[in-house]
């Protein structure tokens, strides 16, 4: 019985030893959800769209690395590293009340607008 005991409280303890930390490797990649911005740019170009590049959405007065893309009726308008949920949700309104056709496409620091599923190929988004 004593065994039994201490076999069970051994397997406990390297049970809870695991609990409540969450190992680096898991976490590895995770930034790499998406392409970067200047993947994204090169993609875009390559495919014929003019791109403008900026480090803040001027008008919401938001720091965020921005590419506006567009390629005749195609568009694609991104913002990556955006700091709130606040933020988020201030670009979106911005996209509904900015473009009169348009899909969306989010993560957690990284919000998208654009024209059609080819853009977002393009992009290498999809």
């Amino acid at each position: 019985m004593k065994k039994a005991g201490m076999v069970i409280l051994g397997v406990v303890m390297i049970a809870l030893a695991g609990c409540g930390t969450r190992p680096e490797e898991e976490n590895v990649g995770r930034e790499n959800t998406y392409p970067g911005p200047d993947e994204v740019a090169a993609s875009l170009e390559a495919a014929g769209f003019e791109l403008e590049r900026s480090e803040n959405f001027e008008q919401l007065e938001i720091s965020t690395t921005r590419i506006k893309a567009v390629n005749g009726e195609e568009y694609l308008d991104i913002c990556y590293e955006v700091s709130s949920a606040e933020d988020m949700n201030r670009i979106e309104e911005y996209y509904e009340g900015s473009y009169s056709q348009y899909n969306i496409l989010s993560d957690d620091e990284m919000i998208c607008c654009y024209s059609s599923e080819s853009a977002l190929q393009n992009a290498g988004l999809q």
